[in-house]
């Protein structure tokens, strides 16, 4: 079984510098339009978890009459390079839909979300839902939109279309007190 390469030193860099562009931006405090709010807003993409990857399934076995048809070879797993570098774009692009709803922000309500993003080959649409909860279902549906609405504005690169892989995204809520 081949080994994955590793990151190349320059790719490491490049990964590290948008994290922490990510973080820079959104950690800043944000702006309620209309409310009289004292304390300063957090809401933000937690530090990022290792890339889970999925072996492609095997198709099931259909009898053939007469004719036995050639074995299809599995796919080999996505290069966990190519993968982390989606992983950072999505995530930057999922942070421009980042927000605190005005709702869990009247209410003073806080927590952490974390969101599956899985990705079948073949499939037009990305899979998105809550692994954990953060308890509270404004944040948890805040942040499911959040994703979908980045994978809907968001194209699979080439080297990933025919791939089976996912990866987990935290999301933090907190007010600053």
């Amino acid at each position: 079984m081949a080994r994955a390469a590793p990151l190349s030193y320059a790719t490491a860099a490049s990964l590290a510098l948008h994290a922490l562009g990510l973080l820079a931006v959104a950690a800043m405090p944000k702006q309620v339009p209309g409310h009289a709010y004292s304390l300063p807003i957090v809401a933000r993409l937690a530090a990022p978890e290792p890339v889970v990857l999925e072996a492609a399934k095997p198709a099931p076995k259909k009898r053939a009459a007469r004719q036995k048809a050639m074995p299809v070879p599995p796919l080999p797993p996505a290069d966990t390079a190519t993968v982390a570098q989606f992983r950072q774009q999505f995530i930057g692009s999922a942070a421009r839909f980042l927000d605190y709803p005005p709702d869990a922000l009247n209410a003073e309500v806080e927590g952490a979300v974390v969101v599956s993003v899985s990705f079948a080959a073949g499939r037009g649409a990305a899979a998105i839902s809550v692994t954990r909860s953060s308890g509270h279902h404004l944040l948890d549906a805040q942040a499911l939109d959040m994703f979908r609405r980045a994978a809907a504005s968001m194209p699979l690169p080439g080297a990933l279309r025919a791939q089976d892989f996912e990866f987990e995204v935290p999301v933090v809520y907190a007010l600053k007190r």
